[in-house]
């Protein structure tokens, strides 16, 4: 039905709701109307059915620091051992690691952080990938690549693909509240290249 005829007929609708209001009880009216409204398709539906489209990690895993990393030492420490990086964030709520070396073309990352928020709503952070261009002179972002991670302490994991070989990324580590409350925690990122890390003059945020 085209909306000319809807709105007509709502029209008529409300032109008959008014006139019964002489001889039947007012309830009665308006249960017509909405009546009406909602057979004609006029009410939108509510935010409740939208669909959740982001990308969790799935519970399991563990991140275990290495003996010798100062995990202190910044908000945001990254220490490669074993053809793993290690991420330590001490409240944050945007920051980002060094730059890495990916060993292939996915790596699987395992998160963790608490939060002094109580709300659902602000019980995630997230982190991306960045791809480092070969002149060193910008970044662009993995596609697919923002993964979120329940913020209750708990362990969960992902693996990114879409990554080359050899390639530099960094991962940024951001929570969606941080203008009331800060994220810490830590991740293991496993399937590095090497142990080469580097900054490029363009990241503070391990300061």
């Amino acid at each position: 039905m085209k909306l000319s005829r809807k709105l007509a007929a709502l029209a008529m609708a409300v032109l008959l709701a008014v006139s019964l209001t002489a001889c039947s009880p007012k309830q009665v009216a308006q249960d017509l109307v909405v009546n009406m409204v909602h057979k004609l398709g006029l009410v939108e539906e509510s935010d409740d059915d939208e669909t959740d489209t982001t990308t969790k990690a799935a519970p399991g895993g563990s991140v275990e620091f290495p003996a010798d990393m100062d995990t202190e030492a910044a908000r945001v420490v990254s220490y490669p051992e074993d053809g793993t990086l290690y991420v330590s964030f001490n409240g944050i709520a945007n920051r980002s690691t060094e730059y890495f070396v990916a060993g292939g073309d996915s790596m699987t990352v395992t998160g963790y952080a608490t939060t002094e928020a109580s709300s659902e709503r602000y019980m995630y952070f997230k982190i991306a990938f960045w791809e480092l261009s070969d002149d060193k002179t910008m970044t662009s972002y993995v596609p697919g690549s923002t993964i979120y991670y329940y913020a209750d302490g708990s362990a969960s994991q992902y693996t990114v693909t879409g990554l080359t070989a050899g390639k530099q990324y960094k991962i940024t580590i951001s929570y969606d509240n941080g203008n009331k409350y800060y994220v810490t925690g830590g991740l293991k990122v496993e399937g590095l290249g090497s142990a080469e890390l580097n900054t490029y003059g363009d990241d503070t945020a391990n300061s």
